[in-house]
Parts: structure tokens; C-alpha cells; sequence
């Protein structure tokens, strides 16, 4: 039967009242019986557990130290130091690679002979970062 067949409203809650307490008691009686059957069964001695001691986590070993670097340009060994006083002394020059080549003075002759002096002030008063008008 169905709670909503019932057409009064107090017939109703008295047909939910059966069901609950039926329900209620089966739980009674299944809760019962399981403390009869556990009361029934002798009761063991809680087994006392042994600590293990913890295992140490696994490290990796030590690196092999990193080979020392080359170094990108060998060490020339310096001459002994001499007095030069009252000589002349002369320095070979020495090869820098990659480093760019000085202007020769041809180069900024060329440069500034295209240019007036006006517009040489104009191009050296530049912002830094601006370019000079095309001609």
C-alpha cells in the first residue's frame, strides 16, 4: 500500500508511524543479535604490535666532481721585468680576435666629407637610440 492511496491525512502518518517502527525494531533485533554473537566468542588478547624501525630512505650518491675548465685563451708567460729608464720601450701590439677594427682616419674622412658642418652638429646631438635622417 501506498502512503499516497491513504486518502486522510491522519491515516496517513499513522501508516508512516508503522513503517518506521518496524523499521526501528529490525534494527533492534539485528544489533542484538550481533552482541549475543559477539558476546558468545571468547574474547582474544589484543595482539601487541612490534615497531620495525624505520628504513632510511635511499640517497643517491655524490657526484664526480665537475673536470677543472680550459681556459679560452692560454696564458702567455710574462718576460722578467727589466728598468727601462732612459731606453726606449717598445710593445707588440696584440692580436684581439673578435674584437672589431678601428676606423682609419681615410675611413672618417670619407664620412664626414659628405656631411656640413650643420648637419655634423645635428648627427652628434642625436638622442641616444635615434637615427639621422636619410639623405
Amino acid at each position: 500500500m501506498k502512503v499516497k492511496e491513504v486518502t486522510n491525512p491522519e491515516e496517513q502518518l499513522g501508516l508512516l508511524r508503522v513503517i518506521i517502527d518496524n523499521t526501528w525494531s529490525a534494527i533492534k533485533q539485528q544489533a542484538d543479535a550481533q552482541a549475543r554473537q559477539k558476546s558468545s566468542q571468547p574474547a582474544s588478547k589484543p595482539k601487541v604490535k612490534t615497531l620495525k624501525p624505520p628504513k632510511q630512505a635511499p640517497y643517491a650518491s655524490k657526484p664526480k666532481p665537475l673536470p677543472k675548465p680550459k681556459p679560452l685563451y692560454p696564458a702567455k708567460p710574462q718576460p722578467a721585468m727589466k728598468s727601462t729608464i732612459g731606453k726606449a720601450v717598445y710593445k707588440q701590439p696584440q692580436a684581439n680576435i673578435g674584437a672589431p677594427k678601428p676606423l682609419t682616419n681615410n675611413h672618417l674622412n670619407q664620412a664626414s666629407a659628405s656631411l656640413s658642418n650643420l648637419e655634423k652638429d645635428e648627427v652628434l646631438n642625436l638622442p641616444r637610440g635615434m637615427l639621422p635622417k636619410p639623405l
